[in-house]
């Protein structure tokens, strides 16, 4: 592994904190924006999964060390799942929990976002002597992205906004574990690939797999990315050296040793998965409903266009090269197999691919362009690259800004949760509309009947009982049958749902009402 002088850290430390103080803006933004009509939920982007993990977070708060879903009702034995955030939670008690966690939550953004970085420039020290090349390698890996924001003008969003596993900006603005498991990821990668000097192969791999072991609990699937990827680095090994057959080949043993003993170590945990996600019916159906196709190639193509074909020639020139170089060359044949499996959460396997790219782009640059070349394209190369990062920056700080859901919830909304979680034991079920439930669990120690896509199981049926009660339109019996069907021991009714409530929910009693905002116990 190429070394890297106390001057570089140096200086990666800095940008980690400069970039910490950049992306840290629209959230202080946002809290100064919120006032006697609406208080920041904490979140800039994806607000509803964001108020899972402030979810999961108060579980751990509330003393759970195993994951239960807080947008379902039916019994769970619980799993080892999202174990960062109920750790994470642990930290918290007392008075303003919602404050406390939303702390926490952005101080371990923070501290990933510098462990992403720290791991991002390590991995690109493997490669590269040149610190240049590091540098402007380790700005293209958190802050790059292509063209897609030119799908703004026809109203559609871009991977750069919408997939964090694409490439590195969201992770570090808004998603902790994300940018942990990443920085997990090529960490591992580039021990594989660089061994220190009389380190034993089978240590090593065992160093491989526990970095991937603990970027599992993270983001399991990490492991399923690290495992394809030195899979396909061993087996470009085992091909080069069937093409050679001479002195430049290089002994396989070494390659082997590495990738059977990190497979050795994450082969529990990925079992682990398998079994918890076939055995369990509520992780099961969960799956089932958490689905995340790829997006046509084009996409792909259109967002990862500014480095793709410099990455291409990059790729071109590895033939050259020692072995190392070999594993983005890899990563980049096994990509279109990795997006494209039959499976439901495709998206997510393309994790980490984006440095593959910035390598190979980074590799055409050192041997095609001379030092006095390299400045303009750089400058040329970064301005295509940050536009993306700048937008969705400037559209968050807009939206901190301007005060409205879903990014800020009304303040008579917030003291309805907040009388709850004082009143309501924990644990109970609290029937509200969808957008109410989203937030539930990450304002009171309460169970939401319905309130996140993927995590509500049976989402349509449970919306359909929903619709019934809150229908003042239906008779009593059918209103108070749903109400049954529901296992509901609290109604929350906001406002606009007064409307078409009629005289009250049918089998309840007015506990709480305030600005508009009521609470119905079920009798």
């Amino acid at each position: 592994m190429g070394s890297v002088t106390r001057s570089e850290w140096r200086w990666v430390w800095i940008v980690a904190v400069v970039a910490s103080v950049l992306l840290a803006l629209p959230y202080i933004t946002a809290y100064s924006a919120q006032g006697e009509e609406w208080r920041f939920s904490g979140f800039l982007f994806g607000v509803e999964d964001g108020n899972s993990y402030i979810a999961d977070m108060r579980q751990g708060a509330e003393g759970a060390w195993l994951f239960r879903i807080p947008y379902t009702t039916e019994p769970q034995g619980g799993a080892l799942l999202y174990l960062p955030f109920l750790l994470l939670g642990k930290l918290a008690g007392g008075a303003a929990m919602h404050e406390q966690l939303v702390a926490l939550f952005h101080l371990a953004r923070i501290a990933a976002g510098i462990a992403m970085f720290m791991a991002v420039y390590r991995f690109l020290a493997a490669f590269f002597e040149s610190v240049a090349l590091r540098r402007w390698g380790l700005i293209a890996a958190a802050f790059g992205g292509g063209f897609g924001w030119i799908l703004l003008a026809k109203g559609a969003y871009p991977l750069e906004f919408t997939s964090p596993e694409a490439f590195g900006f969201l992770s570090l603005f808004g998603l902790p574990h994300l940018a942990a498991a990443r920085a997990l990821l090529l960490l591992s990668l580039a021990w594989m690939i660089s061994p220190s000097a009389g380190e034993k192969p089978a240590w090593l791999g065992v160093k491989v797999g526990l970095a991937l072991a603990l970027g599992w609990f993270f983001q399991p699937l990490v492991v399923v990315v690290g495992w394809a990827v030195i899979a396909a680095f061993t087996a470009m090994v085992f091909l080069r050296n069937r093409i050679r057959r001479g002195a430049a080949s290089v002994s396989m043993r070494a390659p082997l040793i590495r990738a059977l003993a990190a497979a050795a170590v994450t082969v529990p945990l990925l079992l682990y998965s398998a079994l918890s996600f076939t055995l369990d019916p509520v992780l099961r159906q969960w799956a089932a409903q958490n689905t995340l196709p790829a997006p046509p190639v084009w996409d792909y193509l259109i967002s990862w266009s500014v480095l793709l074909i410099p990455a291409l020639g990059g790729a071109w020139q590895t033939r050259r090269e020692d072995e190392r170089w070999l594993l983005p060359v890899g990563w980049m044949i096994i990509i279109p197999v990795l997006a494209y499996l039959p499976v439901s959460i495709q998206r997510r396997l393309v994790e980490g691919f984006w440095m593959a790219l910035v390598v190979l782009a980074l590799l055409l640059v050192e041997k095609k362009l001379k030092d006095g070349w390299r400045r303009p394209v750089f400058t040329l190369a970064t301005g295509l690259l940050l536009p993306a990062a700048v937008l969705f920056w400037g559209w968050t700080f807009s939206s901190a800004l301007k005060p409205g859901a879903p990014v800020f919830l009304p303040r008579p909304e917030v003291r309805a949760l907040l009388w709850l979680d004082s009143n309501a034991p924990s644990g109970a079920i609290l029937l509200s509309r969808y957008s109410t439930g989203n937030a539930v669990p990450a304002w009171t120690g309460l169970t939401a009947f319905l309130g996140h896509g993927p995590e509500t199981l049976h989402n349509p049926e449970k919306l359909i009982l929903v619709e019934t009660i809150m229908d003042g339109e239906r008779s009593d019996d059918e209103r108070r049958n749903a109400l049954a069907q529901s296992g509901a021991e609290y109604v929350l009714v906001s406002p606009e749902e007064q409307i078409r409530l009629g005289a009250g929910v049918p089998g309840c009693a007015l506990v709480y009402r305030e600005d508009g905002w009521e609470v119905w116990k079920v009798i």
